[in-house]
């Protein structure tokens, strides 16, 4: 077996256009890209290459199928990254952001995004448009690097200079961004999530500790936290803390959080008195993870700069407010123990009276349900409803919830519509509905269906309109 270089093959640009790095993407004429740990997966996936025709498949030593399309070689990695340079070869020259965490990756993005300008864009959990046209993979958080650079090499977004990454676990684990160097990287918080995946906290940790490492960041910024401490322990590259010690590089002076967000810091010796027209619980945090990763990696120096940031947003589906009378209602994507809790305490500070809506996903970590039910053990009502129950029974999902709910104060009503439609009419003066767990996504996926369905627009069409 022979190493080879990609351009010895003579490629056209429609060559360079059919590369794929999925065998769910080859169509006639595809040149697939293709690995797996696995030989028995990478074999499935290579045969079924073939059966839809694929013009070549570069593959390593591990497929042991033969085939006059098949070309094996010692170098595949390197191979690869020959064929990351001919999708977009300027991949290299731009700067790569990534952000890991189980909450709060998705507005960290998205302010970060703002703050650094127009010439950004930020990839990742709300963003699953931008890649329709790209592959036929179901939509990842955290899409493969191969995606990523050919949709950077589309006319309308070379422009791009400063990439933004939802860094997930599973993507970290899986080596998705193995070709590329993040100038500098964040990490939010850890807490349980995607244990049917992962099977315990410890291998959790340790997928996210790979971004942290120098085969993939420069630098990164955390904050002085249990997690967050143990990673800087663990890695090697350059670190910059965020905290209320006067050892933090950015330090938190003080801050007031409701209705809106006002943060009081020092980076340097320099004071810097912030205002932003946006809430949320925990969203301080996120902003100013945006803002040091902004500042350490050198594209904001915050010494300089005066902007009061009051046209920062909210991403879609993120503590989004509705006013309805005295009270508010509130869409977020609030979907693990922790940020549900989270959220409910939050609000419990500024209303007198506390409904929360919620489900949980079917086909995922059975063992997190009950916790879910807990962490709204502050809340006056609970209603449980349907979120995702994919291919599981809804009522065996419900009850899982219920276990570890207050079930004097929690119903049960798996129609979504109907359970919000009943917590708008609970309201009282000076309360708030929070409809938790799926925030931006635009469907329900019930019984193998999609079904249209978004929070936000049925509360705003059960309004009449927002007020």
């Amino acid at each position: 077996m022979k190493k080879l270089n990609l351009r010895d093959l003579n490629l056209s640009q429609n060559d360079i256009d059919k590369f794929v790095n999925s065998s769910a993407d080859v169509e006639r004429d595809s040149i697939l890209f293709i690995d797996n740990v696995n030989a028995e997966k990478l074999n499935k996936y290579v045969n079924d290459a073939l059966t839809k025709n694929a013009k070549k498949i570069l593959t390593s030593e591990k497929c042991n199928i033969n085939n006059e399309k098949i070309l094996k070689v010692s170098n595949y990695e390197e191979v690869l990254n020959q064929a990351y340079s001919l999708i977009c070869p300027d991949y290299q020259k731009k700067t790569y952001f990534g952000i890991t965490g189980t909450n709060g990756k998705t507005t960290t993005g998205y302010y970060l995004e703002q703050i650094l300008g127009n010439n950004t864009i930020f990839i990742g959990t709300n963003n699953e448009n931008l890649f329709r046209d790209i592959t036929n993979e179901k939509h990842l958080t955290s899409p493969k690097l191969f995606n990523i650079l050919k949709f950077l090499s589309k006319p309308k977004n070379r422009t791009y200079e400063n990439i933004i990454l939802e860094a997930s676990s599973h993507a970290l684990d899986q080596e998705r961004f193995k070709g590329i160097k993040f100038n500098t990287s964040g990490f939010t918080n850890l807490s349980r999530d995607h244990f049917d995946y992962h099977k315990n906290i410890n291998n959790y940790f340790e997928a996210k500790l790979k971004l942290f490492s120098k085969n993939l960041s420069d630098k990164f910024v955390y904050f002085d936290s249990e997690w967050g401490n143990k990673i800087e322990e663990k890695s090697v590259i350059p670190s910059f803390k965020i905290g209320n010690n006067n050892d933090s590089n950015l330090r938190i002076l003080g801050e007031k959080l409701f209705p809106n967000i006002n943060l009081k810091i020092q980076i340097n010796e320099v004071k810097h008195d912030i205002n932003l027209n946006v809430t949320g619980p925990k969203f301080n945090l996120n902003f100013l993870l945006a803002l040091s990763m902004a500042h350490f990696s050198e594209k904001l120096n915050i010494q300089n700069y005066d902007e009061n940031f009051q046209n920062i947003q909210n991403p879609k589906g993120r503590f989004e407010m509705i006013n309805y009378k005295s009270n508010k209602i509130v869409v977020d994507y609030a979907h693990t123990p922790d940020a549900i809790k989270t959220t409910v305490d939050f609000v419990t500070q500024y209303f007198s009276n506390v409904i929360v809506i919620f489900g949980a996903g079917g086909d995922r970590d059975t063992e997190k349900r009950l916790l879910m039910g807990n962490a709204t053990k502050n809340a006056d009502k609970i209603i449980i409803t349907n979120d995702n129950p994919r291919h599981e029974d809804p009522e065996k999902i419900a009850n899982d919830i219920l276990g570890g709910c207050d079930k004097e104060k929690t119903v049960v009503m798996l129609d979504r519509k109907e359970a919000i439609s009943y917590g708008i009419n609970q309201l009282k003066d000076n309360s708030v509905l929070l409809v938790l767990g799926k925030g931006h996504e635009m469907h329900q996926e019930i019984n193998n269906k999609k079904i249209n369905f978004n929070d936000f627009d049925y509360i705003s069409d059960l309004l009449g309109g927002i007020s």
